[in-house]
C-alpha cells in the first residue's frame, strides 16, 4: 500500500488534540493544511470503527473537486467511494439515495436549501457514527439564514462533527454562536442565540432614540475571556506565521489618479451618497443603510473604470466603460514589467473589470485564464494556470476564485478592485501566500488605489482587519 504524505508538526498536534473528542473546530489560517488535517482526523475515526463511516462534507463550490483529490491523497479511500453532489436538487438527491453506506458525500452549502437534497442528507446522517464536516464554517454564522437553520438541524443527526475556517469571527464574537451550535449541539452556548447574546453582550447604543438607534453589541466585561476559554477546549487555532517558514510578503500600494470624466462622475455620486447618509434618521433605517451601501459600490465602480446607468422604462441597467481609465494603464505597466518573469493573479470584483483586464492581456500578448462567476469549468482554468508555463495571468474574483484553491505558482497578486468583504480579502491573499509558496524568494501583493476616495477607505479598513459596515462608511465618507 502506498505511503501517505507526511503532515507538518502543527497538523500532527491538531490531530492529537482532536483525538479524544467527537467534535472539534479547526481554526487554521488559509494555507496551513486544515483539509489534510481533517482527513487524518476522519481516518482515525474510520480505523476505530473498522470501516469507512458515512461522511458528509459541506464546502464552497470551488473546492468540491479539491476535497476529493485531497481525500485520495491523504487516505486510502478510492474515488468510487466519493460522491460529488452537483446539478439540480433532484439530481443531487438521487446521488445521495444511490450512495452506499460506506461512502463520502461532498457538496456545497446550497444543497441545504434544496428540499429533496436536504431530506436525503438528513437520512444519510442518521446512519451509525455518521460524520459531518463544515469547511469554511463561517458560511453559517448568520443565525437568521435558512442555510444556518438547516445546517444546525442537520448537524443534530451526525455523531462526529468538525468545523473548519481561518476566519471564525469576521464581525464580532457573536459570529461563533451558530458555528458552535452546529459543532456541539448547544453544550457550550445553548440553543438560543438571543439568550447567548443577553448573557455575554450588551448594546452600547441602547439608550439612543428609537429613530436613530444603531445596535452596537459589545462583550460584557470578562465575557470575551470566558467565551474564548470555552472555545479553546474543543478547538485549535493555527496562524500561518507561527507554523510555516514562508518567504516575505511584500505589500505595495500604487496610487492611481482618476481621469477628468471619472472625477466628475465620482463627485456627483459622492454628493448623492453623503446626502443619503445624512437623512438616516428620516426614514426606514435598514432601507437607507442598504441604499448607502449600493451607492458606495457605485463609487467603487467609477474609480475602477465604469459606471452603471439605470435603465429607462423598465429596461435593464447598462454598464458603460470609461474610456480614459488610468487604472487600466497602470495595470498594463505592471503586467508588462512582471508577467514575462512571474505568474500573476489579478483580483477584481466587477464584471466590467474583466473586460479591461482581458484587453490588457491581449495587448501584451499574455495568455490568461479566468476564475469568476461567469466561468463554468473553474477546475480546468485553475489547472491550466498551475501547470501550463505560457499561462501568465489569472483573472479572478476573490469570492469565486479566492477560496480554497492552491495557486502558489503565482508570486504576484494585483488587486484591481476590492469588495467590502474582509473574508474575501483574507482568503484571496492566501491563494498564493501559503504552504508551498517558499518556492519563491518573496510574494508580492499590489493594491491599486485612488487616494482620497472610497477606494482608500476600503483598503485601510481591510488592512486593519475591519469589516466594512454602514457605520464605517458613515464615518469615512465625510472625510473623503
Amino acid at each position: 500500500m502506498q505511503a501517505l504524505p507526511k503532515l507538518w508538526e502543527h497538523q500532527k498536534e491538531c490531530v492529537a488534540k482532536a483525538r479524544p473528542h467527537d467534535f472539534f473546530a479547526l481554526f487554521m489560517d488559509p494555507g496551513v493544511g486544515k483539509t489534510a488535517t481533517t482527513i487524518t482526523i476522519l481516518r482515525e475515526k474510520y480505523r476505530i470503527h473498522g470501516e469507512l463511516l458515512p461522511t458528509l462534507i459541506l464546502c464552497p463550490p470551488i473546492v468540491i473537486s479539491n476535497w476529493r483529490a485531497e481525500i485520495t491523497k491523504y487516505s486510502h479511500v478510492t474515488k468510487d467511494k466519493i460522491y460529488l453532489l452537483n446539478g439540480t436538487g433532484r439530481q443531487r438527491a438521487d446521488i445521495v439515495q444511490g450512495a452506499k453506506r460506506n461512502s463520502i458525500l461532498i457538496t456545497n452549502y446550497e444543497s441545504l436549501n434544496m428540499h429533496f437534497v436536504y431530506a436525503s442528507l438528513k437520512e444519510f446522517l442518521k446512519q451509525d457514527h455518521a460524520c459531518l464536516v463544515l469547511d469554511e464554517s463561517h458560511k453559517v454564522k448568520d443565525v437568521t439564514a435558512k442555510r444556518t437553520k438547516n445546517a444546525i438541524e442537520l448537524s443534530d443527526e451526525a455523531y462526529y462533527k468538525y468545523i473548519l475556517t481561518g476566519t471564525p469571527i469576521l464581525n464580532n464574537l457573536m459570529d461563533i454562536f451558530s458555528q458552535f451550535r452546529v459543532l456541539d449541539g448547544g453544550k457550550r452556548f445553548g440553543n438560543n442565540f438571543f439568550s447567548f447574546r443577553a448573557k455575554y453582550f450588551e448594546d452600547k447604543n441602547r439608550f439612543m432614540p428609537v429613530g436613530r438607534h444603531f445596535p452596537k453589541w459589545e462583550p460584557i466585561k470578562g465575557s470575551s475571556e470566558k467565551i474564548k476559554e470555552l472555545i479553546s477546549e474543543i478547538s485549535m487555532h493555527v496562524e500561518k506565521a507561527s507554523c510555516l517558514t514562508l518567504p516575505p510578503l511584500v505589500k505595495k500600494t500604487i496610487e492611481v489618479t482618476m481621469s477628468k470624466e471619472q472625477e466628475k462622475l465620482y463627485g456627483d455620486m459622492r454628493r448623492d451618497l453623503v446626502a443619503t447618509i445624512k437623512t438616516e434618521g428620516a426614514g426606514e433605517l435598514h432601507s437607507i443603510a442598504e441604499l448607502a451601501i449600493t451607492k458606495a459600490l457605485r463609487l467603487q465602480q467609477i474609480v475602477s473604470g465604469h459606471i452603471r446607468v439605470a435603465g429607462v422604462n423598465g429596461s435593464e441597467d447598462k454598464t458603460i466603460q470609461i474610456k480614459d481609465n488610468p487604472r487600466k494603464a497602470a495595470l498594463r505597466a505592471i503586467l508588462e514589467e512582471i508577467a514575462p518573469f512571474h505568474k500573476v493573479i489579478v483580483w477584481a470584483v466587477f464584471h466590467a473589470n474583466y473586460d479591461d483586464i482581458r484587453s490588457v492581456c491581449k495587448e501584451l500578448e499574455f495568455r490568461y485564464v479566468e476564475l469568476h462567476g461567469l466561468v463554468s469549468n473553474k477546475d480546468e482554468e485553475a489547472r491550466k494556470f498551475r501547470e501550463e508555463k505560457d499561462v501568465r495571468v489569472l483573472i479572478g474574483h476573490p469570492g469565486s476564485g479566492g477560496i480554497g484553491l492552491n495557486l502558489v505558482e503565482a508570486s504576484y497578486m494585483v488587486y484591481y478592485s476590492r469588495s467590502f468583504s474582509l473574508e474575501y480579502d483574507i482568503q484571496s491573499e492566501a491563494r498564493c501566500y501559503r504552504g508551498g509558496s517558499d518556492v519563491h524568494e518573496s510574494v508580492t501583493r499590489i493594491d491599486l488605489v485612488t487616494p482620497g476616495t472610497i477606494d482608500e477607505l476600503v483598503l485601510k479598513s481591510l488592512a486593519s482587519k475591519t469589516a466594512i459596515s454602514n457605520s464605517v462608511l458613515k464615518q469615512g465618507i465625510g472625510n473623503l
